[in-house]
């Protein structure tokens, strides 16, 4: 029974640690698509390189210039051109965050890059700080309510008591990892050797833009909505097992 809920603790915290495959970056319309057509124009990869680590520097510079070239046969060649560069500048920066890249999407930036790039324009991060208090009030009232009416089980009731358990989990797993997230604990860009300091961004005027605290707190809170049901199915498994084990016991007894 202790290797199971070890297994299931690991597995767990993989998939809350685990960057979401989409992101900022994954659509045409984010900031880094953004910044590459602007470089494309103009002829410079400098106003795009600040979007991969040093590192990836040499292979986007030499995709930029091969995309130059055939950009110049024809506006056919130039669409193919620009998305071949556009899919290599994104798989790299995917890379050097340590996430998969799973394609480009023509879909919008997701609200919470939107309210992140909002509020670094305006240079407040009030509606950014609005939202995140809303969800997290949200979330944690949903929690909390769960957990607190299953506390009042009879003791000796096992089955009761299981479900305060499993509320319990659910609760104390979501504020661990709300926590983790607001103190910086999932910066993918540092732990993964990563970015230089962020040049300024064309995507959005003047504005700096490094990766923050609030684009990985965003990530942490979308794949922490699905923390009950990922509790459950672990503590589901877990039961099965042990209900296995003692039925062996019994037979061998027997």
């Amino acid at each position: 029974m202790i290797h199971v809920f070890i297994a299931a603790v690991a597995l767990l915290g993989a998939m809350m640690i685990s960057p979401s495959a989409s992101a900022h970056c994954d659509t045409t319309r984010g900031p880094v698509v953004t910044a590459a057509r602007v470089a494309l124009d103009a002829g410079d990869p400098n106003l795009v390189l600040h979007w991969v680590r040093s590192e990836d520097e040499a292979d986007i510079r030499t995709a930029f210039q091969q995309t130059l070239q055939v950009r110049a046969l024809g506006p056919a060649a130039r669409a193919l051109a620009d998305r071949y560069f556009f899919e290599t500048l994104v798989r790299i920066h995917r890379a050097g965050e340590g996430a998969p890249y799973t394609g480009l999407t023509d879909t919008e930036p997701e609200p919470f890059i939107a309210a992140t790039d909002r509020a670094l324009e305006r240079g407040s991060p009030d509606e950014l700080e609005q939202a995140l208090v809303s969800e997290v009030r949200a979330g944690l009232a949903d929690r909390f309510a769960a957990a607190r009416s299953a506390r009042d089980f009879r003791p000796g009731n096992v089955a009761a008591g299981r479900a305060f358990v499993s509320a319990y989990v659910v609760l104390t797993h979501w504020v661990d990892g709300v926590l983790t997230a607001a103190k910086g604990a999932g910066e993918h860009h540092a732990a993964v050797g990563g970015h230089d300091a962020a040049a300024p961004s064309l995507a959005h005027g003047t504005a700096a833009h490094a990766e923050e605290d609030g684009a990985a707190a965003g990530h942490g809170a979308k794949e922490l909505r699905h923390l009950p049901w990922i509790v459950a199915g672990m503590l589901a498994i877990a039961a099965f097992v042990e209900g296995l084990f003692l039925l062996r016991r019994r037979h061998a007894a027997a």
